[in-house]
């Protein structure tokens, strides 16, 4: 079951459906109808749903209660916020499903946590009989709860990277001379990236800080931002005053593939989720700070191996951007490593783990 559907998340459910088949197990998810946009599969699931908004919350819901009853498993997000999870924790022992949760195991965002949703996620939401956890740091963190291990399955979550992988191949150095001239960059000049959504918790005020002081020892460094959100218009501004900056917009398969291929690095120094599985794809490494906040995804990337995690200072960050466009054999190592992170940190991996999770908690009887 789940609150909306999310396009990156389509081929994890087709592949999914296919793996599950093969085992004579059905899957169907659930999406409010209005949120289910103009997708058509087998495997959807729409159903009534919507938002409510009371004391400056929005809390979700969606009608499941016809088709609970005819489930063996039902897996939902791991959520305070969506009242369906209430529903379904009360009524599971009526209509004899299984209930997994599928999540981070905590607030990675801390500063947007409260007590009270803290004691729901830890305290109501541990009695479920099953887990799929995001990463392995995050199944340490629902064994640590008291939740047993063996009732945990890590999904080592990942986007369609052999999609992903298959763009990067097909860029011709003849499209990266023309990117080159199309941005207006000297030969000498080096190129960033930054590439997710535009909003204050990526920090891009800090990106551009950083960068200003990259050239300030000369170096002629141009950025990129792929994306789009809130913070767009300040992008815009500055793009319009500073010819180094570049910003692009949304961007997918072979233009989000020829920019990230030409470029040095991707550079976040805010929050990263999903975004360090696109830098392993693209050969390109991640450079991020050490904060609070980041997804569980932070766990693949390994400092000095597949990319950069520096000290949350703009000095630390500029220097990092510098020494990854500075030192061959420091690229070399990184661009090695994201090749071999992109080898097993992959979509069908992770439907492999799911689909192995589903099946284990089919066989195992519900917890009292």
């Amino acid at each position: 079951m789940k609150s909306a559907l999310e396009q990156y998340r389509l081929s994890f459910y087709g592949g999914l459906e296919e793996r599950l088949a093969r085992a004579r197990v059905q899957l169907r998810v659930a999406v409010p109808a209005e949120r289910c946009g103009d997708c058509k599969a087998s495997w959807l699931l729409p159903v009534e749903g919507g938002d409510l908004h009371l004391l400056g919350k929005t809390l979700s819901w969606q009608g499941v209660r016809g088709h609970a009853r005819d489930a063996e498993l039902i897996i939902t997000q791991q959520g305070a916020r969506e009242l369906t999870n209430y529903w379904l924790l009360w009524s599971r022992r009526n209509y004899g499903y299984r209930l997994a949760l599928w999540g981070h195991g905590t607030d990675f965002q801390r500063k947007i946590t409260t007590p009270l949703t803290q004691f729901i996620k830890h305290r109501m939401f541990g009695g479920v009989d099953f887990w799929f956890a995001y990463t392995p740091a995050v199944a340490r963190i629902v064994e640590s709860q008291g939740f047993p291990r063996d009732r945990i399955c890590t999904v080592f979550n990942s986007v369609n990277t052999a999609a992903e992988i298959a763009f990067h191949h097909s860029v011709t150095e003849a499209a990266r001379v023309a990117l080159r001239s199309e941005l207006g960059m000297k030969p000498s000049a080096k190129l960033i990236s930054y590439c997710g959504s535009l909003y204050k918790a990526k920090r891009l005020d800090f990106l551009i800080s950083a960068c200003k002081s990259v050239r300030a020892t000369g170096m002629d460094l141009h950025l990129a931002v792929i994306g789009d959100g809130a913070e767009r218009t300040l992008i815009e501004r500055l793009g319009g005053a500073e010819q180094w900056i570049h910003f692009v917009g949304p961007a997918y398969g072979e233009r989000k593939a020829l920019i990230l291929s030409f470029s040095e690095c991707m550079t976040i120094p805010g929050v990263i989720g999903l975004a360090v599985v696109d830098a392993f794809a693209h050969e390109c490494p991640l450079v991020t700070t050490r904060i609070p906040g980041h997804g569980p995804e932070i766990e693949y990337l390994v400092d000095g191996v597949n990319g950069i995690k520096c000290d949350n200072e703009i000095d630390q960050y500029a220097q990092s951007i510098v020494r990854v466009l500075t030192d061959p054999q420091l690229q070399n190592k990184l661009r090695q490593g994201c090749r071999e992170a992109a080898a097993t940190i992959t979509m069908e991996n992770m439907i492999e783990h799911f689909a192995s999770g589903i099946l284990t908690a089919m066989q195992m009887p519900t917890r009292v």
